[in-house]
């Protein structure tokens, strides 16, 4: 038996590597998660309202449009959830964002207590 590959065996190609992504991966850090919900809620206020309010928005839409009610007062909550849903995804990313900066302060305060 041989120990060549064979053609089924063929190595994956590597994935490019992308300044841009590896750029923003360094700038967009997920927090770690609360030790209780309550904790989660305070310190994540903006995703708690932004979900409350997404649901509550189809929630709407599709009940208007089950039962029977008019078609643009079902549209016009089903485009508050995407709205909603939208301010939720910014909000994702500006948490991860002020999350990164505040580790990168403390970094740069560490370095510089370690050079005076």
């Amino acid at each position: 038996m041989s120990t060549t590959p064979n053609a089924n065996q063929t190595a994956a190609p590597a994935a490019p590597s992308s300044g841009v992504f590896n750029g923003l991966s360094k700038k967009f850090t997920i927090p770690p998660p609360p030790k209780t919900i309550a904790e989660g809620v305070k310190r994540d206020v903006l995703l708690v309202g932004g979900l409350v309010l997404t649901a509550g928005a189809l929630t709407m839409g599709v009940f208007n449009h089950a039962k029977g009610g008019s078609p643009q007062a079902t549209n016009r909550f089903l485009r508050l959830r995407i709205i909603a849903q939208s301010l939720t995804v910014c909000a994702m990313g500006y948490y991860a964002f002020t999350y990164q900066k505040a580790i990168d302060e403390e970094e740069e305060k560490k370095r510089k207590v370690i050079l005076t």
